[in-house]
């Protein structure tokens, strides 16, 4: 086998071992919301929206929905450092501790 099929062959091996954090996260964590799908509305108001993790009404400009599972969080349900909802953080932080 040639050198450079030898070192194109690595690359792939190399590529498949260990994917990256985010495509993991998307393959462990369930979506229950699809990108781009609205929140859904609260009750007793018109024009305000539910938090899906504490339950709270907010205004649509107040709640950010996660990139991994789809699910709308206000502000202190968001972990701005990665951009996911607390509930995806804490698989990121599992997936973080080294034994």
């Amino acid at each position: 086998m040639p050198l450079k099929e030898k070192l194109l062959s690595r690359k792939k091996e190399s590529q498949k071992e260990k994917p990256d954090l985010y495509t993991q996260l998307r393959h462990e964590i369930q979506i229950i919301r699809e990108q781009g799908s609205p929140p859904e509305k609260d009750a007793l108001t018109f024009s305000r929206y539910v938090c899906d993790l504490c339950s709270t009404s907010h205004t649509l400009s107040e709640l950010r929905q996660c990139a991994v599972c789809g699910r709308w969080a206000c502000e202190a349900c968001w972990t701005p450092e990665y951009y996911l909802c607390n509930s995806c953080n804490g698989v990121v932080a599992l997936k973080n501790i080294k034994l």
